[in-house]
């Protein structure tokens, strides 16, 4: 599963600096990497969701829909703002869920 991962992070740097040749446009490379960084990082601090599966699971599959988005973004420059930010959604949810539950009434 990590040797997956890291060939898709490799995958896509690879296809970011290829149409950065192709293309010479600074500004959609320097976008798609920050873009690819919020994807790690909301993948590293999503590793706190483990006490909540059906919702690490979400934040598997919101961090695979963004990595989508990310690769939507290179080929086609359509940049979808709302599924850069779908992993923080479920990062939100696991917060309210614990502010909640940790309240005694």
């Amino acid at each position: 599963m990590k040797s997956i991962i890291i060939l898709a992070i490799l995958f896509a740097l690879g296809l970011i600096f290829f149409f950065y040749k192709r293309e010479n446009d600074i500004q959609k490379m320097l976008l798609s990497l920050s873009f690819l960084a919020g994807i790690i990082t909301w993948g590293i601090i999503g590793n706190t969701l483990h006490s909540i599966l059906p919702l690490f699971l979400a934040h598997i599959i919101a961090i695979i829909i963004s990595y989508g988005g990310l690769l939507i973004y290179i080929f086609r420059d359509k940049f979808y703002w709302y599924i850069a930010l779908l992993p923080m959604a479920t990062l939100s949810l696991y917060l309210l869920l614990a502010f909640v539950g940790n309240r005694h009434f």
